[in-house]
């Protein structure tokens, strides 16, 4: 930032009186050259160039019109071409075209070298006011010479036009065209929708179908009914009696649990089913679009719980096969007070003697044999739980005893909450493994994110609001919020993501991406020194100035996301960006040419900075994605002057979860 200011100060002691000029057209016309020295390509060419650095030195914000080719052959008169003057005739040529000024350049041969003049005339004096000449080995050469001199050579003709003044002329017609109105007829798919048109409501066409009156022309029709997705579109009218259809899409989705189970225990107990934290049904169930956590369970499985990103529209079937669930049973025999040893028998499958440890599937038909004879045990074996039963074979012989509201209770609790009932180990080991994370929602995720990042500052003048001077003077700049006003560029980011999910609704987030950030400012600006001494006059420059800057951080972010059920989330938070290359570029630009300043590493090596975004989540076939929009906004200045730019950005983002 320190060079930018240097370089003003340097170039406000450079200054011109005020002035205005009047509007001035420049002709650049064709380049010749013998027939078999350049192609009519290379002409025109070299042509181009020498008016394109026109249209540079002179703009149109000074009041210069460069003629084109066709402006120039149109005002040619009958039967005049270009080619048949040189030298002091362009003057006379200049004034049949009505330019003001005129120029040409011409190409020769030089020994082996190609060598070029070109001329500037003043139309009304027919003076000289311009020339310069070259040589060059290469057509190349000949336009580097071109480009390296042309400056000097316009300004001359700028400096000569320094008189005058401007005047514009108002357009005072007026005219009217009255539109013609036609009937237009809404029809959608459901019936039933609100139609507003161009942003308003009208009361002849409050519900789909019906017929409304509209001027000729395209008008934005808006469509939206409950329970579906709102329809805008652009209808162009054009005739009587037009119809326009539109068919509307559903903005639900639906979940439909379809577990599969045995028979003989659909009869005992239904499946539960439960939607963030909801009782929800078996079948369909009508969702708005969101992320969900679905909880399936019965007394004879293991529950089944899972995390489901639902879109508009979307259909997702929860067919899986529950797995029978397990608990544990010591089971001892009596005979009046004395224990027995007589076989345990689970399911019809003799499992091992009394006393009997181990696992049993759930709602299993328990028995022993004593003489012969099976005797059925009334107990109720818990999902995860010992279940400890002593039992005497002169008990009448009840009914089997139907699993009760604190089995199905019991089968509902996480087993995250039943630590302190859990079957032991070595036991556990005799039966199949339950998986680990069966009943456990999956709630660390990791991903890879890249995205588009639009770079802008806030919050300074780069250094031109408070330019040094001495003691005898003061200078002061005219247009210094012009060159923050213009400033922007478009950099991208890439990096890795991860999540740890609170709950359905609180997730914490954090980055840690690559980002290349870069924007370029121009403005053109007034530079003015007063003296203290009054009878000094003030005096004026005026200043172009680029100012560019290349940036490649590492950004962290750390955000709090909370989800609300319309498939969209929000988040904020902090984001630390440390700085591990920069480069800033100043250009300042007067009438006696360009002066470049480079600076590299002059950031800071850390900045502090604000994250607010909101976003979606969607499934894409079995993969899940996130889209989101961030805003970024510097709490801290990313360089060490006081007037230093803080960061102000926009990022577009997509995070890809695969882990």
């Amino acid at each position: 930032m320190d060079s930018v200011k240097n370089c003003i100060i340097a170039l406000a002691l450079l200054m011109l009186l005020p002035c205005f000029v009047s509007a001035k057209y420049m002709a650049v016309l064709e380049t010749l050259s013998p027939n078999d020295l350049l192609t009519r390509q290379e002409k025109l060419y070299l042509t181009d160039v020498l008016r394109g650095q026109a249209v540079y030195i002179l703009p149109a914000e000074q009041n210069w019109t460069i003629m084109t080719r066709e402006n120039i052959n149109v005002m040619l008169p009958p039967g005049k071409t270009i080619e048949e003057c040189e030298g002091s005739c362009l003057a006379e040529t200049g004034k049949n075209i009505a330019a003001d000024y005129v120029a040409q350049a011409r190409i020769s041969q030089f020994g082996k070298s190609l060598a070029i003049s070109v001329e500037l005339y003043e139309t009304a004096s027919g003076k000289l006011v311009s020339s310069f000449a070259g040589r060059g080995e290469t057509v190349d050469d000949i336009e580097k010479i071109i480009k390296e001199q042309s400056p000097t050579f316009f300004r001359k003709a700028r400096d000569n036009a320094l008189n005058g003044f401007g005047y514009v002329t108002p357009n005072s017609s007026f005219s009217f065209s009255g539109s013609k109105k036609f009937i237009v007829e809404i029809q959608t798919t459901p019936a039933g929708a609100i139609p507003t048109i161009d942003g308003k409501a009208y009361p002849q066409c409050t519900s789909t179908p019906c017929k409304i009156q509209l001027e000729s022309g395209e008008h934005r029709l808006l469509v939206s009914k409950e329970r579906f997705v709102d329809l805008d579109t652009i209808v162009n009218v054009t005739e009587n009696n037009q119809v326009v259809k539109m068919e509307l899409l559903s903005n639900v989705g639906f979940i439909d649990v379809d577990p599969q189970i045995s028979d003989e225990f659909k009869e005992l107990s239904p499946v539960t089913v439960v939607i963030n934290e909801k009782r929800a049904n078996l079948g369909k169930n009508e969702l708005a679009p969101g992320i969900y956590a679905v909880r399936l369970s019965h007394i004879c499985y293991d529950p089944i719980e899972l995390n489901i990103a639902l879109q508009m529209g979307e259909t997702k079937t929860i067919a899986d096969s529950m797995k029978r669930g397990i608990g544990a049973l010591e089971l001892e025999a009596m005979n009046n007070g004395e224990p027995l040893a007589v076989p345990v028998i689970v399911n019809g499958n003799v499992m091992g003697s009394t006393p009997f440890s181990g696992v049993v599937p759930l709602c299993s038909k328990i028995e022993v044999e004593y003489d012969s004879v099976r005797r059925e045990v009334p107990v109720s074996v818990k999902w995860h739980e010992v279940v400890k039963k002593s039992f005497d074979i002169n008990e009448l012989q009840p009914v089997v005893v139907a699993q009760t509201n604190d089995t199905l209770q019991s089968a509902e609790v996480p087993a995250q909450n039943a630590d302190d009932k859990k079957v032991q180990q070595d036991t556990l080991l005799q039966a199949e493994p339950v998986p680990a994370d069966s009943s456990k929602p999956k709630r660390i995720w990791g991903g890879v994110t890249a995205g588009l990042i639009y770079n802008d500052f806030y919050n300074t003048h780069f250094g031109l609001n408070n330019i040094r001077h001495g003691s005898e003077n003061n200078i002061s700049v005219n247009g210094e919020d012009d060159l923050l006003n213009n400033f922007w560029g478009v950099g991208f980011k890439a990096g890795m993501s991860g999540k740890y999910i609170l709950s359905p609704y609180i997730t914490l987030h954090g980055d840690f991406a690559l980002a290349f950030r870069q924007g370029v400012g121009v403005s053109n600006l007034s530079v003015f020194l007063s003296w203290n001494n009054p009878s000094l006059a003030k005096e004026k420059s005026d200043i172009k100035v680029k100012y560019s800057v290349k940036q490649l951080n590492f950004d962290m972010p750390l955000l709090v996301r909370a989800s609300i059920p319309k498939i969209l989330y929000f988040e904020a938070g902090p984001m630390v960006s440390f700085n591990a290359y920069s480069k800033t570029v100043a250009e300042v630009t007067d009438i006696y040419g360009t002066v470049t300043y480079e600076e590299n590493g002059g950031l800071k090596a850390a900045e502090l900075d604000a994250v607010l975004g909101i976003g979606t989540t969607r499934n894409i076939g079995r993969n899940v994605f996130d889209f989101d929009l961030r805003i970024v906004i510097g709490l801290t200045r990313i360089g060490n002057g006081e007037d230093s730019p803080k960061t102000l950005q926009g990022q577009l983002s997509a995070t890809y979860w695969f882990l």
